[in-house]
């Protein structure tokens, strides 16, 4: 069985003592010299040392555990939201427990207790749809937490913990302005799920521009996809059969199923009908990469959550007593930006 290096060894090796490599490994202050620091710090690689994580947990107070309750592991985007926020943990030392909800309030619950007993260091948390539309519930759950917690792309409609996401009405206002720009005059959309408030959002982004031009959203060419492939799908033959010359679909799944449909017909798009996404995943997963689509910048939205509970965790000790992330929260909505592809073209 080969020798698992050791404190001591990475000491012995380097002429110092167990407290000074535990010092200089853990990032704490010491008068050392930075050449012996140095020294240290290659020793331990030579010897391919392996932390205990159950000591230093100890002897930090903190586990290196953030933890990430998603509501659909399944949809394409919290999927690759999840792959982005588990790099940078990872960057930042820390591993990334990942939990399915659902979708469902009641599994929320549990799973909130749960990540507590684990002794987790952070929480992202991209709420369930019903916590969404009605928070009282979450908020109970989380304001029990002795950790911080950061809304993660669903956002609540009171601003009571700190968050980020997308700013989704934005998204909606440029989907339509590329649709006007190329002449359209009769658009339809194809929704998620009204319950959403990043749904309703992007519909009343979409909205706005429209009422503006004198184009008001017609009801009925606002269909429900419910985020599925085979909501775009379905809606599909109502939008073409009513004469639509393009559709704003609040995700990319939906306008895939969209697309797949109208050829099915023998129509092509955007030759008979343009079509605009949203999320900029079809490229990510190696499918229709033409889309035209709304990129929520994920990588950004990572990112800012990442520098959003970091800062949490490095006041953390008497300020957690206060939980700031509630008592003081932050919110951050990452912009947009337009992929303009081949998916829409002049009427």
């Amino acid at each position: 069985m080969n020798h698992k290096a050791t404190l001591k060894d990475i000491a012995k090796a380097c002429d110092v003592s167990v407290t000074a490599v535990s010092l200089v490994l853990n990032d704490r202050p010491t008068r050392m010299s930075q050449k012996k620091r140095g020294l240290i710090v290659e020793t331990a690689k030579r010897l391919r040392y392996v932390p205990n994580q159950a000591a230093r947990s100890l002897a930090t107070n903190k586990s290196m555990l953030l933890a990430l309750l998603i509501p659909d592991i399944e949809n394409m985007f919290f999927a690759s939201l999840a792959k982005e926020l588990e790099d940078v943990s990872s960057s930042n030392g820390y591993s990334l427990l990942i939990a399915n909800s659902d979708d469902s309030q009641h599994a929320e619950h549990k799973l909130l207790r749960q990540f507590a007993s684990r002794g987790v260091d952070g929480l992202f948390l991209i709420p369930s749809r019903e916590s969404v539309n009605n928070s009282k519930t979450l908020k109970k759950d989380v304001s029990t937490l002795d950790f911080p917690v950061v809304l993660t792309d669903r956002l609540v409609s009171d601003d009571w913990c700190d968050a980020v996401g997308s700013d989704n009405y934005v998204g909606g206002q440029l989907a339509a302005q590329a649709l006007l720009s190329k002449g359209h005059k009769r658009i339809a959309c194809i929704s998620g799920d009204a319950r959403t408030g990043n749904m309703n959002r992007r519909v009343a982004g979409f909205s706005s521009v429209l009422e503006k031009a004198g184009l008001p959203l017609d009801p009925n060419l606002n269909c429900s996809g419910n985020y599925r492939y085979t909501g775009g799908y379905h809606a599909a033959d109502h939008i073409i059969d009513a004469g639509a010359t393009a559709v704003f679909c609040t995700n990319d799944l939906m306008a895939l199923g969209f697309i797949q449909r109208l050829e099915e017909r023998g129509l092509s798009c955007p030759q008979d009908c343009s079509v605009i996404g949203y999320d900029n995943i079809s490229e990510r997963l190696g499918f229709n990469h033409r889309l035209t689509t709304l990129d929520q910048n994920i990588s950004a939205m990572a990112a800012a959550c990442n520098d959003v509970i970091s800062s949490r965790i490095k006041d953390m000790g008497s300020e957690s007593s206060r939980r700031p992330w509630i008592t003081q929260p932050k919110q951050q909505f990452i912009r947009p930006t337009l992929v303009n592809r081949a998916t829409i073209s002049e009427l």
